[in-house]
């Protein structure tokens, strides 16, 4: 067994240069040269090669007459396979044309060493290379390049792969990449230059990447990456354009690694330019037959708006589609924005102009690099297919989509000429990424102490595009055990379609003395009724358990202790016109649901839940207010409902009182057996109603102390009971609960912290409207981090 580096190799590199020799030798004869008749072709050297293979590609036959041209064609041709590491052609004195070859050897497999931060199996799903096939040094000099620039997008720039085989019986070789890591090198700072109007804070919470920081062990987003790095600079040029600077532009985007080679120091170098309002709007239609009226009913934009160009873009694309669905091919919709000014105000003219289009047609689409993820998956998310009109800017919709899927970490789409100019092939290659993760959660909060979180998540399941997740999550009241599944392209259409199966046990022995456990399993399908609203459905079927109720509870709760077996239907609309789903400063989002009890099973009820929750944001977003209404309902058919079947508020969702801490509650005292029992059960309450008021913003700490504060105002009612009276045996009179619908009301202060162990939150809440019998709390605070 030898074990050669491929650079080493003095015979291969002797041979390859004698090739080349004689190739340059046959360019350089004379044209006038006479051609040779070939009497006999005899091939030598062959191992596993048919020699009707070589004959194929040298398409040369006894009888041909042949220059020294040609035969360097065939030569070429030869080479060109990738199956020879050299090749010789030559006439003998009897005009035999004798083909001598040294066939590559066969890659019997392939290994890596030394690498711990990438799997094998995602470097393998890289290379070209593959076993049982011919080894050629270019192939696995590529592969090499290949898997060095994974590590650099990893931020291991001190990496070194060195590719090397180990030469076998047979002809055949082990390819081997040997493989140094280096430390990763991380992002010490992220600055930004030329930003008048927003904060470095507020455009950190922009960008994909973000500063290194030791919690961050299993994150890549804290490594340097020139690929994220040209991402950033498209979500800053997205932030700025929406908010109305159409002037925008990175003018750079720099990375000085620091002299400790430790991390780098990325710099952004900005234009902002001046906010624009919308002026004149219209539509304009050069293309033959095609009016403006129904187009003008699609616009997004008014005279007087702050300019958006996400508003702009979703108007385009409604536009196309709606030519699409109303068989208007062959038209191109492109917006024109004139710039001018009114007085001090800059202003942005637009006008959709409608043209006729080259009459192109989509013949194919072909896809490159997803070694893992099926093609179906990237196909279903384009906006055009094979036969379509095409469409530019389909094209550059169906590129933000398929990116958007999170299963890679670049993708091109380039239409190319087809079989004739009036067809397109529309070429798309993806680089695939890593979609799997295991993730550990610690928190501590003062209503559940300590807990802990582990989950298995999958985006990209068996390649099919599915979302898996198994978790496990306990504190010191709640286990719970969920398995989810999401297919987002149910029988090949836009349905999303779920399946949730949980087991959670829950100790309510402090707030309502009884425990509960839960075993459950929700099938739900979604589907989208525009771009920002959705219908969902879902079945639940519960069994659903009240168990270890003390003998000092209230007897409204001793009777619903036990199992019961609950079927229900759940119908569910949102509305979500948000800027930003994690962070927004702007828009609304109104969310419906309602829930029927009783297709089988024990429980009858029906139940109905509303919340709309708005957001605005002054100074720059440095200051972001939110308010919040929400309300419910819910309704029992003929059985009284079980104390799980109501709402319970307080704790984070009524802030200022305990968990449990609002609404109606037995506190009545009674003898039983002798003894006095004093009783301090949350019944809770079949309405509820509730307003939430925030406001955040800097409170002018350093910036890297990731602090900030803000203020609060909840306010709301719980309240209704099916029953409201009980007796107890050797007690005179009758025992009352008070579930009328009086008003709460808190007043508080938060401080938030991006500390080095997570987000730390601290409450603290006055109540300025109360019952004398709710539980009230000043203090509450929680931490908690996902690594």
């Amino acid at each position: 067994m030898i074990v050669s580096d491929l650079f080493g190799c003095r015979e291969r590199w002797v041979s390859a240069l004698r090739a080349a020799l004689m190739a340059i030798l046959l360019l350089l004869l004379p044209v006038s040269v006479s051609a040779q008749t070939i009497n006999n072709i005899s091939i030598e050297g062959t191992q596993r090669i048919e020699e009707a293979t070589i004959r194929s590609y040298l398409q040369l036959r006894e009888g041909d007459a042949v220059t020294p041209a040609k035969v360097n064609e065939a030569l070429k041709r030869l080479f060109a396979t990738g199956l020879f590491q050299d090749v010789a052609i030559d006439f003998t004195p009897d005009n035999t044309l004798l083909v001598s070859v040294d066939e590559n050897p066969i890659v019997n497999q392939i290994a890596f060493e030394g690498n711990r931060a990438i799997d094998n199996e995602v470097l393998l799903a890289q290379v070209r290379s593959r076993p049982r096939t011919a080894f050629t040094r270019a192939r696995a000099e590529a592969d090499a390049q290949t898997v060095l620039e994974m590590y650099r997008a990893a931020g291991r720039y001190s990496a070194i792969v060195e590719p090397k085989i180990i030469e076998l019986e047979n002809n055949r070789v082990d390819l081997v990449f040997e493989i140094s890591e280096g430390e990763p090198v991380g992002v010490s700072a992220i600055n930004f230059v030329g930003n008048n109007t927003y904060s470095d804070r507020r455009l950190r919470r922009v960008v994909e990447t973000s500063e290194t920081a030791w919690w961050k062990i299993l994150s890549s987003s804290d490594s340097y990456d020139p690929d994220r790095l040209e991402f950033d600079k498209e979500l800053l040029r997205r932030f700025y354009f929406d908010r109305g600077y159409a002037d925008f532009q990175v003018l750079a985007a720099t990375a000085e690694l620091n002299p400790e080679r430790t991390g780098f120091f990325i710099t952004f170098t900005l234009e902002e330019g001046e906010p624009y309002q919308v002026g004149e709007v219209k539509v304009v239609s050069a293309a033959r037959g095609v009016e403006n009226g129904p187009f003008e009913e699609l616009l997004k934009v008014e005279n007087g708006d702050d300019y958006n160009a996400s508003d702009v873009q979703e108007t385009v694309r409604d536009m196309q589609r709606y030519a699409g669905r109303e068989s208007i091919n062959f038209v191109d919709i492109r917006p024109r924005a004139n710039k001018r000014r009114d007085g001090d105000t800059p202003i942005i003219d637009l006008t959709f102009e409608i043209r006729e289009a080259q009459r192109l047609y989509v013949e194919r689409i072909e896809i490159e690099g997803n070694v893992r993820t099926l093609d179906h998956v990237i196909r279903r998310e384009f906006e055009l297919a094979e036969g379509d009109a095409f469409s530019a800017y389909l094209l550059e919709q169906s590129r933000s989509d398929v990116r958007a899927l999170g299963f890679f970490s670049s993708v091109e789409v380039t239409p190319e000429r087809g079989s004739s100019d009036e067809r397109v092939v529309i070429r798309t290659k993806v680089k695939e990424r890593s979609t799997g993760d295991i993730s550990f959660g610690l928190g501590f909060s003062s209503s559940e102490n300590i807990g802990g979180e582990i989950s298995i998540t999958e985006r990209n399941f068996l390649g099919r595009g599915q979302f898996v997740r198994a978790s496990v999550s306990a504190t010191t009241e709640r286990q719970l055990f969920t398995f989810r599944f999401i297919e987002p392209y149910f029988l090949d259409r836009n349905l999303q379609a779920g399946l949730r199966a949980y087991y959670q046990q829950v100790d309510n022995q402090d707030e309502s003395s009884f425990d509960t456990r839960e075993l459950g399993f929700e099938p739900s399908v979604s589907f989208p009724l525009s771009d920002d609203s959705t219908i969902s459905l879902n079945y639940r079927i519960e069994n659903s358990e009240i168990l270890d109720v003390p003998s000092d509870a209230s007897p409204l709760i001793e009777q619903d202790e036990g199992a019961r077996l609950s079927s229900s239907i759940g119908i569910g609309y949102t509305l979500d016109r948000r800027n930003d789903p994690i962070e927004p400063s702007s828009g609304f989002k109104l969310q419906l649901d309602s829930e029927v009890a009783g297709l089988g099973g024990d429980a009858r009820y029906v139940s109905a839940e509303a919340s709309l929750k708005g957001y605005q944001s002054f100074l720059r977003e440095d200051v972001i207010t939110s308010l919040e209404l929400a309300g419910g309902g819910v309704f029992g058919f003929s059985d009284n409902l079980r104390v799980t079947d109501r709402y319970f508020l307080g704790g984070d969702s009524f802030r200022g009182f305990k968990g449990r801490g609002v609404g109606p509650r037995d506190v009545n005292s009674f003898t039983e057996g002798g003894e006095t029992v004093s009783v301090d059960d949350a019944l809770g309450g079949k309405y509820f109603l509730i307003s939430r008021a925030d406001v955040s913003f800097p409170i002018g700490l350093p910036e890297e102390y990731g602090i900030h504060g803000g203020l609060f105002a909840d306010a709301g009612t719980l309240f209704g009971l099916d029953e409201t009276s009980y007796t107890v045996a050797g007690n005179p009179g009758t025992f009352t609960v008070d579930d009328s619908m009086a008003l709460r009301a808190a007043v508080g202060a938060t401080i938030y912290w991006s500390s080095p162990i997570g987000p730390v939150r601290l409450n603290f809440a006055l109540p300025v409207i109360k019952e004398s019998e709710d539980e009230t709390e000043f203090f509450r605070f929680s931490v908690g981090t996902r690594f």
